[in-house]
């Protein structure tokens, strides 16, 4: 697991891991585990557990590893006669089935002129909405890894202090000093408003936080 945090992006492939986890011992589990917990939520490492015991019918601790409403449970089921069939038929009745290509025998090509450039197309009604869709996607997955990254920041004991707004009764001549404030409970507002469109707007403003902190105790 560390080696595939130095490497990454990497994937921790974990192969029927009902099985492994029966067969491990306590200390083994336990530093599985915490070396999992250890891994931040932004880093690009994939833990990959195929199993053929269903999700729900997994131990517990297997199971809070993979969260269903973030999609990281995925079931196949066993493919029937008609999978089979679709899979195949293009492999075989329209690759294989067709003649071979008959070589051309080389003959002089005429100089036909350039052609304008074609205009471009306008995308269909259909496109476009498909383009909202997977941008909203987009946007959702960003909003989601936001308010993971700021909840842990608000969290940290390090960061207390940037939580919540400046009380103004302790700190009266905060609003005089600083023009704009900024903390970590109103970014979290704003991300649930839907406010941030890029991870740069995010950015700016975890920025100002900082600022804030230097100018007020330079």
């Amino acid at each position: 697991i560390r080696n595939a945090q130095k490497t990454a992006p990497s994937i921790i492939y974990v192969p029927d891991i009902h099985l492994w986890w029966d067969n491990a011992g306590p200390a083994l589990k336990l530093t599985f585990l915490t070396l999992l917990r250890n891994v931040p939520a932004f880093s690009p490492v994939l833990l990959l557990a195929p199993s053929d015991v269903r999700h729900s019918d997994l131990p517990e601790e297997i199971q809070k590893l993979f969260n269903k409403e973030f999609g990281e449970v995925c079931n196949i089921e066993l493919p029937g006669r008609a999978e089979r069939a679709a899979f195949f038929e293009d492999l075989i009745l329209n690759e294989v089935a067709k003649p071979p290509v008959k070589k051309t025998v080389d003959r002089t090509l005429e100089v036909v002129p350039v052609a304008p450039p074609a205009e471009p197309q306008k995308p269909q009604e259909e496109e476009v909405g498909m383009l909202e869709e997977e941008e909203e996607d987009t946007l959702r997955e960003l909003r989601i890894f936001l308010r993971d990254i700021t909840h842990r920041l608000a969290t940290d004991r390090r960061f207390r202090e940037f939580a919540k707004p400046v009380d103004p009764q302790k700190v009266p001549d905060y609003a005089t000093r600083i023009k704009e404030p900024m903390d970590l409970s109103t970014v979290l507002t704003k991300i649930d408003s839907h406010q941030y469109l890029a991870a740069g707007d995010y950015l700016k403003d975890i920025d100002l936080i900082c600022n804030n902190a230097l100018e007020y105790y330079p």
